[in-house]
Parts: C-alpha cells; structure tokens; sequence
C-alpha cells in the first residue's frame, strides 16, 4: 500500500483537508484535496471569535472522506497534522474544557494593550530585544493581556493555553502540546533559547503555569482517539504528528531550493492573503536595524529561523472584490487581474501596510482616500483599483528585499514566491519587474505539501528538512518569471521606485 498522510491547513478563511501520498523511489509527493469549506469570524459583545465548533466538525468531516478515499486509492493513512494561522489562542481546563472561544486577531482591543505592554516593558527596542518579534497589535502577548485584563477569572481557572492547530492537536489525539513554530508567531518566546520568556511573562502579570512544554515540527503528539477513529472509519493507530503548525512555517518547508542553488542567496514569498517576505537563517537574529525595518524571527524547521517581514498581501484585493460581490457584482479574480492587465500601470500608489488598510471594510474608498492626500489620480475604474494594489505590492516587495539585504548584510539573487498568490501571473510578473531578480514561482499548495512531508519526516520516511525539498523540486512544475520577459513590456524606473519610497515616509 501507498503511504498517505492527511494534512488539515486552516486560515483564516477557509480551510482543506489534503492527502499527501508519497511514494516512488526517489520518492514523490502527489496531493488530492478531499475537502475545502469557509469560516468566518464571529462577532459577539466580548469582541470577534473563531467559530471552533464549525470548524471542528468540517475536520471530521475530512478525516471521513480521508478514510474513503485511502480505502478507495488502496493507500495507508499513517498520520494526520493541523497547521493554521498564526497567534491566535485560546484556554482549556485541566479536564480539557474549553473555557473561551478564541479572539480573532483583528480584535480592537489588543491596540491599547500593546500600548500598556510597551509602556511596562520600557518600549518596543527592549522587547524586540527580547523576543525578536516585529511589533504588531495582533501578537498573541497583547492578546493575552489584554483577555487577562477584562476576564482575570479565567486565567485563574486554566490549566494550558492552546494556540489553534494545538487544540486541533489535542481534539484529535487527547494529548496537549505546543508547537515550536506556532508558538514562536506569539512574542512570547526568549529571542536567545526559543522558549518561554518566563521573565516577561512574570513581569506581565502572565500567569505562567499555563505555557507547557514545547515540541519540535515531526514530533509525536498521540495517536488518534478510538472515539474518532470509530466515528470516521479510520483505524486508532494513525500517529497525529505536529507538522509545521504555523500555517508559513510549513509554506517555506516546502520552498524547493536544491543543491545548485544552495550558494546563491534566495528569499522566500508565502503569497496569500498575507505577504510574508524574508528569508532562512540558521538562527535567530536582533538588531536595532531590524527592529526598525522591521524584521520578525520566527521558527522553522530543523531549527532553522524564517526572518521576514508581514505585508499587506492580497487581502487588499479580496476586500475589494468582497465590497463588489456585496453590492451584488459578482467577479472573479482572474477577471479582475485581467482588468487590472490593462490599466495603467504605477499610476496610482500606496503603501499596503498603511494602518488604515489593515480593517475590513470600504478599501476601495480608503485607496483613493490615500490618492488624494498624496495627490496622485485617484483610480477611476475596477482595474485600477486592482493595478494600484497589485503595483503597491510589487515595491513593497522589492523595498523588504532592499532592507533584508542592507539588515543581514548578504545579496539576494532570486525569490521563491509559493502559495496561492502565485496563481496571480500578473503580480509576479510585476514582482519580477521592480525586484530586478528572477522570480520563481511554485508549488501553490506549499502549506499543505510542507505539512504532509513534515509527518513523513516524523513517521521515518524522509530524513530532514534538505530531503523534504529535494521530493518538493522532483515533484512539482514550477514557472520562472525573468525582468524584462518577451511577454511582457512592463519597465519600472527607478523614479517609479522613488516615489513609491516617498510614501513611506510622509
């Protein structure tokens, strides 16, 4: 039989449930996804929460259709493994109760937490110093204090704090455990161990008997509870193995750099509805320029740190056609990048990290909003709204890459865009353009493939990070866009770069 593992990759508005089979000597990883569904947070009088219960019951529902197809496709479910979004948490009770529904991250309230952490920890330096975690409002630390302050009650009753994929972790098996590289997304890990920062916590208030022992991506966490197995079909011997739980950290395991690539210096692109650019360090790394840039250290596997940087992403463009499908418009994206194809382009710019494109909500009257206080032409139709945003992104790309090479002191010669947002031709066609460096784009499944194989790992089939790439290169076309390529016309000068620059600044 062939060797399957059930990979469930939630975010943040949708999750799948995908089988990874890999098989073949040398091996090759094959994906089939079983099943998709959407969620949505859910507003309340405490503030915006994750629907877990709804979720729950479509990861069920995955695992049963993950039993039939490997009964139908003669394959061995061997393991299963959740990765999600980052810093969103939430408390059981030493029972296993759930004690709260987590927040969602674009809660209003941890702004003024933040605020009242920087102000007890004597500012942002020292607690980049400390953590080595860009500084923004959504971080799992202000989270925390700003729930501890409204409800002290049920940290006072809480037995562990889980981050999402974890509880998955502990509905699946019973087991709780923490996941490195989710945890590492919270700002509540010593920047020099890579563990809890018990001494900022205490100084907090943070009550610390919650935070429990960490565990490494190919870990053990249990085995399938003989409830669910009976329930799905499955058998009770399928391992749950902690993949990469944060949602990016499996997206750059499956980055497919190989041995000829090995001494050039390459940066990565998980492309979504966040943009996380950077690239991988053998360890963690601080200083005051990265602070400034800023620059955030996150862990991956094999001990590997991913220094990147959170941008806007294609979320501007899902809201926008989001305010369109409202209005009862509905649309595409493939016909908005071909609307967006033939506007003009660089006409209109804006900064994507700008705060006020960070809510949900009349992006498309916030964009040209921002036209007119830097008077530039406001967009006038559909696809220059797009065009603004996809060109935004492609200097804002070539501005972090700018920063990562002046921080680490090292030259990028290629990207690797992976993720869903390399589906979008014309935005890396951009990206390729104003980087000046090729671009090469591929898988667009890399979350789901890096969760699989990072089980493979844990199961013995594969032996480490290098080898999880070389499967991911062998098994998956990619597509290399070059500056300049004979398809496309598109030239940036560098005064297009400029004023693009100029508005970060105003």
């Amino acid at each position: 039989m062939s060797s399957a593992h059930l990979a469930i990759d939630l975010g943040a508005s949708s999750g799948r449930a995908i089988i990874g089979l890999l098989q073949g000597n040398p091996a090759v990883v094959e994906l089939e996804e079983i099943h998709r569904f959407e969620h949505h947070p859910c507003p309340t009088p405490a503030g915006p929460v994750w629907d877990l219960t709804g979720i729950w019951l479509n990861v069920i529902e995955g695992l049963k259709l993950g039993a039939a197809w490997c009964r139908d496709n003669n394959a061995e479910l061997q393991s299963i493994g959740v990765d999600a979004w980052g810093v969103d948490w939430t408390l059981v009770g030493k029972s296993g109760e759930l004690l709260a529904l987590p927040h969602c991250y674009r809660d209003p309230q941890n702004e003024a937490a933040k605020n009242r952490v920087l102000e007890t920890v004597g500012g942002k330096e020292k607690l980049y110093a400390r953590t080595g975690i860009q500084l923004m409002a959504i971080n799992t630390l202000f989270q925390v204090a700003a729930r501890l302050e409204q409800e002290p009650g049920l940290f006072e009753s809480a037995h562990r704090l889980l981050f999402i994929p974890d509880l998955f972790h502990f509905w699946l098996s019973g087991e709780m455990t923490t996941e490195r590289t989710i945890a590492s997304t919270s700002n509540m890990l010593a920047l020099e161990t890579g563990d809890w920062d018990l001494e900022l916590m205490e100084q907090l208030g943070i009550p610390t008997q919650i935070l429990g022992p960490i565990i490494d991506p190919g870990e053990l966490v249990g085995t399938l509870r003989v409830e669910l197995a009976n329930a799905t079909g499955l058998t009770g011997n399928v391992k749950i193995i902690a993949p990469g739980s944060h949602d990016t950290a499996s997206a750059v395991a499956a980055v497919p750099v190989v041995d000829q690539e090995s001494g050039k210096g390459w940066a990565f692109l998980s492309s979504g509805t966040w943009s996380l650019l950077g690239t991988e360090l053998d360890q963690s790394f601080a200083s005051a320029e990265s602070c400034a840039a800023p620059f955030t250290n996150e862990l991956g596997l094999s001990g590997t740190t991913r220094f990147l940087k959170n941008i806007a992403g294609l979320w501007l463009v899902q809201e926008i056609r989001r305010e369109r499908v409202e209005q009862e418009e509905e649309i595409s994206f493939s016909e908005l990048a071909d609307q967006a194809t033939n506007a003009e382009p660089f006409r209109t710019l804006i900064d994507p990290n700008a705060p006020q494109f960070a809510a949900p909500g009349d992006m498309a009257e916030k964009i040209r909003a921002f036209a007119l206080e830097t008077a530039q032409p406001e967009p006038e139709t559909l696809g220059d709204l797009v065009r603004c945003c996809l060109d935004s992104l492609g200097l804002c790309y070539r501005h972090t890459v700018d920063m990562l090479e002046s921080v680490l002191g090292q030259k990028i010669d290629v990207l690797h865009i992976v993720g869903g947002g390399t589906n979008n031709r014309l935005l890396n066609q951009i990206t390729a353009a104003t980087m000046q460096r090729p671009v090469i784009c591929g898988p667009v499944e890399a979350t789901a493939i890096g969760n699989v194989l990072t089980q493979a790992m844990g199961c013995g089939e594969l032996d480490g990070l290098e080898q999880i790439r070389e499967v991911v290169a062998r098994s998956f076309e990619l597509e290399t866009f070059q500056p300049g390529d004979a398809e496309s016309d598109l030239v940036v000068k560098e005064e297009t770069y400029a004023r693009y620059r100029d508005l970060l600044v105003r």
